[in-house]
């Protein structure tokens, strides 16, 4: 079984040819090369091999065979070329790709191809969960998104014993190192700029280890100006992040612009953060709109800072204006978050009534049953 990656029409026409000729059964036949959102459903393909052209844009084609070498080792990348040239063998090798055909297709190295391909398929027995991902983000700045991440990322660590990354997306002004009062080499700037040589390796440097076991990337503590972040930078560091941990905390700053796209994409669940006052709801409700929300399960509305004695809006008036209904409330608690902001201790350790919606929020992210939770003040845990 194989699955054959080309966007260049003719080659591809040949291929499948070549293919069919040796009775090679096609599980998939991709015409664009697949970004780092499509990798799961292209690695969960049942194939012994994945013949990938190189000619259409040789720099993406060795990306995604390195990528899938390095994902799935059971399989044989093929690397195909219409130009008999060293260099991309050479290159082609170092991606990790297993065999090189190029120019016109003969039986005879074709065949030899797939049979080694078998043969390695047959020795592997390989199957590897992706990491789940959790995005924080709002619509409309200062509604608290890098508070509640920090905390939920370490009341997650508590909960499931389980490894936590915890990533600040904010390039330009992110607070998590502020709030969890740690000090990082590296930050995730070293990481969205320097995408081509970004790697497990790589990224295990760029992490800072929290008192709490979580770990942490950063963002920079100086000022950068604004500067594009391309989608495949940011898509291509989760990617690497949720197949290296179990969970991955993504605190999705407003200054990641146009990369927040592969955000949203790659979340398994996204925790929209708002506040009821009403512009903040006009701007949830029009990220909503855009979204199409409506039908996405993974889309959580969390109204932060909630006191039932000083708002107008109840449940059934804010779910008339997002047109989702409020599944979590965090209660205001003013002092106890001022308090952790300044002295840089994690209000997941205190006991506050937002301390124990947090924790039942990472209970209810990772499947666990809800606590009876205690009610102070008035506040109320769910919608």
């Amino acid at each position: 079984m194989v699955v054959l990656i080309s966007p260049h029409e003719g080659y591809r026409a040949q291929l499948k040819r070549a293919l069919e000729v040796e009775g090679a059964k096609l599980a998939a036949a991709y015409e664009l090369y697949p970004g780092y959102a499509q990798l799961p459903a292209l690695l969960e393909h049942a194939c012994d091999a994945y013949i990938v052209e190189i000619d259409s844009d040789l720099d993406v084609a060795l990306d995604l065979v390195e990528t899938i070498c390095s994902r799935k080792p059971s399989a044989t990348v093929i690397v195909y070329s219409a130009l008999n040239d060293p260099d991309r063998l050479v290159s082609s090798m170092r991606a990790g790709a297993r065999e090189f055909l190029t120019g016109a297709l003969v039986a005879g190295p074709m065949r030899e191809a797939l049979g080694r391909a078998a043969s390695r398929s047959s020795s592997f027995s390989l199957k590897r969960a992706l990491g789940k991902t959790v995005v924080f983000w709002a619509a409309k700045g200062g509604s608290g998104v890098s508070t509640l991440a920090a905390n939920f990322a370490i009341a997650l660590r508590a909960e499931t014993s389980e490894p936590v990354l915890l990533a600040d997306m904010n390039p330009q002004l992110g607070d998590l190192s502020v709030l969890l009062s740690i000090t990082s080499r590296f930050t995730i700037g070293d990481a969205l700029k320097s995408a081509k040589r970004l790697d497990s390796e790589f990224l295990s440097t760029l992490v800072t280890e929290h008192s709490s076991g979580v770990s942490v990337i950063a963002a920079p503590d100086a000022f950068i100006p604004s500067s594009p972040i391309e989608q495949p930078a940011v898509a291509k560091f989760l990617d690497l992040a949720r197949n290296q941990y179990p969970w991955v905390v993504i605190d999705a700053g407003p200054s990641l612009g146009a990369g927040v796209e592969s955000v949203f994409e790659m979340a398994n669940l996204i925790y929209l953060i708002t506040q009821l006052d009403i512009p903040s709801l006009r701007s949830t409700q029009r990220f909503i709109s855009y979204m199409q929300a409506e039908a996405d399960p993974r889309i959580e509305v969390v109204v932060n800072r909630y006191d039932p004695r000083r708002t107008e809006f109840d449940d059934e008036r804010v779910a008339k204006a997002l047109g989702l209904k409020p599944k979590w409330k965090i209660p205001n608690d003013y002092a106890a978050a001022h308090k952790a902001a300044n002295t840089g201790n994690a209000l997941i350790h205190e006991n506050s009534p937002i301390s124990q919606s947090l924790r039942q929020l990472a209970r209810s992210a990772c499947g666990k049953p809800a606590q009876a939770a205690r009610k102070k003040g008035g506040w109320s845990l769910f919608g």
